[in-house]
C-alpha cells in the first residue's frame, strides 16, 4: 500500500512538472528578448549594439531559433503521455519503464534549468540573495498649478544603511585622479557583486567602456545604473558615448515593451550621492514622468532648437528630438543627441552666470533623458529647508522630473503644505530666459496644462 501511494505521488509530481514545462516553453516562444541580449553587448558601427560573443550560442538556440523551448515542450508532452497515460501507451514497456522516465525527467529538468539560468542575475535573484535591498513605497498624486506631481512615501528609508561617500567638488580634474578615500568608498569599482552585475557595454568608436548594475538600494523595481568602467567624476559633463549608450538602452527597453527614463545628477548640489560617474534608469508608465507630459504638450514655433517651459517656476532648458531615432546608427545618434546637449549646457552656464549669488565652483545641474526629450535644469542647492519645521528635502533629477521621495507621512504632508513648485524653485535657479540669446532658446507655454 505504501509503495502504491509513493508511486502515485511521484506520478502526480511528474505530471505537474511536465505541465509546467509545457506552459513555460509556450510563453518562451513569445518572450525571447531577454535583458542580457541588449545589455551584455558591444556597440559597433556598422552593426549597432551587438550581444557579447559569450552569449551568442544561447541567443541562437533561444532567441533566433527556439530550440530550447521546442525540446522542453516535446519532453513535457512526452512525459504527460507516459504518466497520464495515452490509451495506446497504457501497459506498454515504454509506459512501465522507470529508467526511461528518469532519463526523460533528467533532460527535461536540464533544459528547464538551462532556460532560466542563461538569463543573468536580475532584480528578483539579487533581491532573494540579499545583494539588493528593496524598500517598498506608496505613490501619491499631488496636483499643483495644473501639474500632477508624484510623491512617493518610503518609510523604510529611515532605516536605510548609511555608507557615506565623499562628496567633494573637485571638478573634472578628479576624473583621472580619484583620491584614495574615493577609491575605498566607491561602490561602482570592481569586483562587482555577481547578482547585481547585469553586463558591460563598449563603444568602440570612442573607446568607452561601461558596466551596468542594478541599484543596490531600490525604491522602484528594476532601477539600474550605467557606470563608466574607468573612474570618471560625477562633476564631469556627459560625453557623446554616454548619451548614445543611454539612448540605446532606452530604445532597447522600448523594443521590449518597457518604457524607461534616464537621469544624471551632475555636481555636488545636484543630489548626486556618489562621485563615480553614473547614469540612472527607472521604469515609468506610458505617459512618462510629469515633466515629460508638460514638454510633450508644448507647441514649438521653431523645431530643432532648445525651449523652456514657462509654467515651471525655475530655469529649465528642453530639447525635443526629431522622430523617429530608432533607426539611426550610433554615429547618427551622436550627431542628433550630443549637439543639443551642448546647447542646453550652454544655456545652463548662461543661466548661472546671470546669478551673482550663485555658489562658487563647478555648476551643478540635472539631466533627464527620454526617447522624446532632453531636459537640463541648473541647480543652486541640493536641499530645500521647510522653515516651519526645519525639515530638509533632498532633491535630485527625479524631483525635477516631477517625482519626489519622502520618508514618511509627516514629510508627505509637509511637502504638500510647502508646495512642490516652491521646493523645486528653492533648489533651482531663477529663470533669465528673456535675457538669453533669442534664436537659441524659445519660451513655450504648454497647451492644455490643466489636463496633465
Amino acid at each position: 500500500m505504501g509503495n502504491l501511494i509513493w508511486n502515485e505521488l511521484s506520478r502526480y509530481i511528474a505530471l505537474v512538472a511536465s505541465a509546467y514545462a509545457v506552459w513555460a516553453s509556450f510563453w518562451g516562444f513569445y518572450f525571447r528578448k531577454f535583458f542580457w541580449d541588449f545589455i551584455g553587448g558591444i556597440l559597433r558601427n556598422p552593426g549597432g549594439l551587438q550581444p557579447s560573443p559569450k552569449v551568442s550560442f544561447f541567443i541562437t538556440i533561444i532567441v533566433k531559433v527556439p530550440v530550447v523551448q521546442i525540446l522542453t515542450m516535446i519532453l513535457g508532452f512526452t512525459m504527460i503521455a507516459l504518466e497520464y497515460p495515452l490509451p495506446r501507451l497504457r501497459g506498454t514497456a515504454l509506459q512501465r519503464s522507470m529508467p526511461l522516465k528518469v532519463v526523460l525527467l533528467f533532460f527535461q529538468a536540464f533544459l528547464a534549468v538551462l532556460f532560466y539560468q542563461v538569463i543573468p542575475h536580475c532584480f528578483d535573484t539579487a533581491l532573494s540573495s540579499g545583494d539588493l535591498l528593496f524598500f517598498p513605497s506608496t505613490a501619491h498624486t499631488h496636483k499643483e498649478d495644473g501639474i500632477e506631481f508624484e510623491i512617493r512615501v518610503c518609510p523604510a528609508l529611515q532605516k536605510k544603511p548609511t555608507n557615506p561617500a565623499p562628496t567633494v567638488d573637485t571638478g573634472i580634474a578628479l576624473a583621472n585622479h580619484p583620491s584614495e578615500e574615493v577609491r575605498k568608498l566607491d561602490p561602482f569599482a570592481p569586483p562587482y557583486v555577481p547578482n547585481i552585475l547585469l553586463g558591460t557595454l563598449q563603444d568602440e568608436n570612442n573607446d568607452a567602456d561601461y558596466v551596468v548594475l542594478l541599484n543596490k538600494y531600490s525604491v522602484v523595481p528594476h532601477h539600474f545604473v550605467m557606470v563608466t568602467k574607468e573612474f570618471r567624476a560625477q562633476t564631469s559633463p556627459l560625453m557623446p558615448p554616454d548619451l548614445v549608450q543611454a539612448y540605446l538602452l532606452l530604445l532597447a527597453a522600448r523594443k521590449a515593451n518597457k518604457r524607461y527614463m534616464a537621469f544624471y545628477n551632475c555636481g555636488k548640489n545636484s543630489g548626486a550621492s556618489q562621485p563615480h560617474k553614473h547614469l540612472q534608469f527607472i521604469p515609468v508608465d506610458d505617459g512618462g514622468p510629469p515633466i515629460e507630459r508638460l514638454a510633450r504638450k508644448a507647441k514649438l514655433e521653431v523645431s530643432g532648437r532648445p525651449f523652456s517651459i514657462s509654467s515651471l517656476p525655475y530655469a529649465n532648458h528642453v530639447f525635443r528630438f526629431p522622430v523617429p531615432l530608432s533607426d539611426s546608427s550610433p554615429d547618427q545618434l551622436e550627431e542628433l543627441i550630443f549637439p543639443p546637449f551642448l546647447s542646453l549646457l550652454d544655456l545652463v552656464i548662461s543661466t548661472v552666470r546671470h546669478d551673482p549669488t550663485y555658489p562658487s565652483g563647478t555648476p551643478s545641474y540635472n539631466v533627464i533623458l527620454t526617447l522624446e526629450h532632453m531636459h537640463l535644469i541648473p541647480r543652486r542647492l541640493e536641499f530645500h529647508t521647510i522653515p516651519e519645521i526645519g525639515m530638509e528635502v533632498s532633491v535630485n533629477s527625479l524631483g525635477f522630473a516631477g517625482m519626489l521621495l519622502v520618508k514618511g507621512d509627516e514629510e508627505l504632508e509637509a511637502v504638500k503644505k510647502e508646495g512642490v513648485s516652491r521646493i523645486l524653485k528653492g533648489v533651482g535657479v531663477e529663470s533669465v530666459h528673456d535675457l538669453q540669446v533669442t534664436g537659441t532658446s524659445f519660451e513655450v507655454v504648454p497647451q492644455d496644462s490643466e489636463d496633465l
